[in-house]
């Protein structure tokens, strides 16, 4: 069977993600590739070995090559981009955020439904086996009541680039950027633990910690990777970069080795690798993209801190 060609819209960090992740896949390959700034498109194609590059979306929007979009652009060209490439009809794997307004994203989602197309968002946290067990356990009742939960985000952040783009005339606060680049993590507190409230903000010396009714995310510019902890009526459970560290409280180590859960350290590339493998399973319901909208609000919430 020939692959699914995918074509796609950016070259920053993430596209490289992206490149090294469908090569891996037997579904999709990575057919064409298009940036404004048509130097680094032919850079990016020359790097993955890609026959076709272009200097405009439009060019690529025509390639008959391209099956799917993958719209890899900073996100907030996302809602200027998307509508040309729905009408279309392809199919569009975007990075998160969605937008950097609630209004926005959910015309990118209101969008997709109307011209029937699925809407695939790279939220790269949930796609985790760890991740998806855990929402399991959760959802099923069987980790009781979540006590308190902590999390740690820290990966390079992309906020000095982004000011480079935008700056404070382009609406968007340097402040409101940091909280952006850590959007996956807050797309898994809703995945994870629902309608959490941000009670306060709070700055450090190397990020930003925000407090939710139950528990707080840590963010900061770095390379230590994601980090949890959980604290149920029935476990106390540890994690790092899609690996179980600890865990206590009966039946909790058995339960996640009996899954097969535990996974080698991996970098952020591993994450992408779990997005095709979802792709590929072609299970990804609305509700995946019902949680970006609902972390997106997070991040809105925890903005009102610096206003």
């Amino acid at each position: 069977m020939s692959s699914i060609g995918i074509g796609l819209y950016g070259t920053g960090i993430a596209a490289d993600n992206h490149a090294y992740a469908i090569a891996k896949s037997s579904k999709f390959s990575l057919v064409s590739v298009a940036d404004e700034k048509y130097n680094l498109a032919q850079s990016f194609s020359k790097r993955h070995h890609i026959d076709r590059c272009h200097g405009d979306l439009e060019y690529l929007l025509e390639d008959s090559s391209v099956d799917i979009v993958l719209l890899a652009s900073p996100f907030p060209f996302n809602s200027k981009h998307f509508p040309f490439i729905a009408e279309t009809g392809r199919s569009v794997i975007i990075e998160t955020p969605l937008a950097p307004s609630l209004k926005e994203a959910e015309k990118i989602v209101e969008k997709a439904e109307e011209e029937g197309i699925f809407l695939f968002p790279v939220s790269q946290m949930v796609s985790d086996p760890l991740v998806s067990r855990l929402s399991s356990l959760i959802k099923e009742g069987r980790s009781g009541e979540i006590k308190e939960y902590s999390l740690s985000w820290s990966f390079p952040s992309p906020v000095k680039r982004w000011m480079g783009v935008w700056g404070e005339d382009g609406g968007i606060k340097e402040k409101s950027l940091f909280l952006f680049s850590a959007s996956p993590a807050f797309d898994l507190i809703y995945t994870l633990f629902g309608e959490d409230r941000v009670e306060a903000l709070k700055e450090k010396e190397d990020g930003i910690e925000v407090v939710f009714e139950r528990g707080f995310l840590s963010v900061s510019d770095g390379y230590d990777g994601f980090s949890f902890r959980i604290k149920s009526d029935k476990f106390d459970l540890n994690g790092k970069n899609g690996k179980l560290v600890s865990s206590n409280g009966e039946e909790r180590i058995e339960e996640f080795e009996k899954e097969s859960i535990r996974t080698p350290f991996s970098s952020l590339p591993y994450w992408y690798d779990s997005v095709y493998s979802a792709l590929e399973s072609g299970v990804w319901p609305r509700e995946k993209y019902l949680a970006t909208l609902k972390g997106l609000g997070l991040i809105k919430q925890a903005e009102k801190f610096f206003i």
